[in-house]
């Protein structure tokens, strides 16, 4: 099977004592798996802990959505970039910052180097108020997890040159053409010119699994890194396939929709309330521009290849 020269192939073991491996199903204290249980899966007598959801924020594919339904939908906690914002982000302990009755924050900021050392300082997994930890820098969140207390990886997918087109709209909208972070060069590119320029990212995904952000050419070897730590650590979502993957992540951590109007907000959210969806004309596959994008994110479209497998080979923990 072509797809599997990676399999076996050894992870950073920072990397792999902070992360639960997928196919072994969160237990909750009293030993059922929250697969199979209904309820917080880590809400538990004080003093027994379990792992911690950690949604590896991949931009631009539905973080937005991430937040509104399991923030917004199902009010749990959430420690994200949102909560560090402001006079609370600066204090010296954590508290949970309520937005609204149902946007409840821990005062940290997991976006940001910074953000992430603050709240290993202020020992944010072990303090429990976390329902859910977001961040796109993965192996830095990684550090807030230990074997004692691991974090449960889970992501969203989205083709590559769909990814970078959304990128390129969603931030030429709201920071080139913006008073405050306006860059009159970059206002008016087209989107051609912009990954013409050799501005745009270069396998982004397979980077920040792999933690070579600065290498300059990426190897089969990094890829193959990247499959492996997928395929043994990530609970996989498809942006195509939006229903199954919340209804999968809900199960899998035993995340239960209590009400109606829960039910009714969820529902709302994935079909037609599709947060922040920036609208822009979609790149045309086999155009010039679809072919210079994919030239630019080779190893993240064979990831995304894989992750789709991996996805169909998941359901298996659903049955």
């Amino acid at each position: 099977f072509q797809h599997h020269h990676h399999l076996g192939m050894e992870i950073p073991k920072v990397f792999d004592d902070a992360f639960a491996n997928v196919i072994d199903l969160p237990t909750r204290s009293d030993g059922a798996a929250a697969a199979a249980a209904d309820g917080r899966h880590h809400q538990q007598q004080h003093g027994t802990k379990t792992d911690i959801p950690f949604f590896w924020h991949i931009p631009r594919t539905g973080g937005g959505t991430i937040n509104d339904i399991f923030g917004g939908c199902l009010a749990l906690t959430l420690a994200s970039d949102a909560g560090g914002a402001g006079p609370a982000g600066q204090e010296h302990k954590l508290e949970v910052v309520k937005f609204s009755k149902r946007y409840h924050y821990v005062n940290v900021d997991t976006s940001t180097p910074e953000g992430i050392v603050r709240a290993k300082r202020l020992r944010l997994v072990e303090s429990d108020m976390a329902d859910i930890i977001v961040s796109t820098l993965l192996h830095q969140a990684a550090t807030l997890f230990s074997r004692k207390q691991q974090g449960r990886m889970f992501t969203v997918f989205r083709h590559p040159v769909e990814r970078a087109a959304s990128l390129f709209h969603y931030i030429q909208d709201t920071q080139w053409r913006r008073q405050q972070t306006y860059k009159k060069e970059l206002s008016d590119l087209t989107i051609d010119d912009f990954f013409k320029s050799g501005l745009a990212e270069n396998n982004w995904m397979t980077r920040f699994l792999t933690n070579e952000l600065t290498k300059g050419e990426l190897t089969k070897e990094d890829l193959h890194l990247a499959k492996e730590i997928l395929r043994r650590k990530c609970l996989i979502g498809l942006l195509s396939e939006k229903g199954e993957t919340f209804a999968r992540f809900e199960k899998y951590f035993g995340f239960p929709v209590k009400d109606d109007s829960q039910k009714d907000c969820h529902e709302r959210k994935l079909q037609w309330a599709w947060p922040l969806k920036h609208r822009h004309p979609d790149v045309e596959e086999g155009s010039p521009l679809w072919d210079l994008i994919m030239s630019q994110n080779m190893l993240d479209m064979e990831l995304y290849d894989y992750a789709q497998i991996l996805f169909r080979e998941q359901s298996k923990l659903f049955q």
